[in-house]
């Protein structure tokens, strides 16, 4: 082996995994949130404020861009966080990625569970969740 080689990340996802994670955060956030946002807010109101979103998307997404390049750990947020705050903020920020991750396969599979009572009336999107969070957390697991 040489030794003057310094270690990197291994690509783990493809394309069709990395899409079907997008299609899933969108489907739990067009259930959970814009709906939800879109009553609240009125269609004016949910105007503006998705224009705000669309405006800080782009910086966010650059910020973090420029994050991975610099800080290549395969921490994430964790390792960003550790390095600006020290142990306890990268603890918080792993904690949180955390939360997050744990709660993201029922959450999608709830919402997939309630399109499918859309179209099927008599489907307990209660009864469809767990048989659909299953497979969501498998194909998050296999990588």
């Amino acid at each position: 082996m040489n030794q003057n080689t310094s270690p990197a990340l291994e690509k783990t996802l493809g394309t069709f995994q990395l899409w079907g994670i997008a299609v899933g955060l969108v489907i739990s956030g067009e259930y959970f949130g814009w709906s939800y946002g879109w009553a609240a807010a009125g269609t004016l109101g949910f105007l503006v404020t998705s224009a705000f979103v669309a405006l800080m998307y782009p910086p966010f997404i650059f910020s973090f861009t420029e994050l991975t390049t610099s800080i290549p750990h395969a921490g994430g947020p964790f390792e960003y966080s550790r390095r600006a705050f020290g142990p306890t903020g990268g603890y918080l920020a792993g904690f949180a990625t955390l939360i997050e991750f744990v709660f993201a396969p029922p959450a999608i599979a709830l919402a997939i569970g309630s399109y499918l009572n859309v179209q099927f009336p008599g489907l307990d999107p209660k009864t469809a969740a767990p048989s659909l969070a299953g497979p969501t957390a498998a194909s998050g697991g296999r990588g």
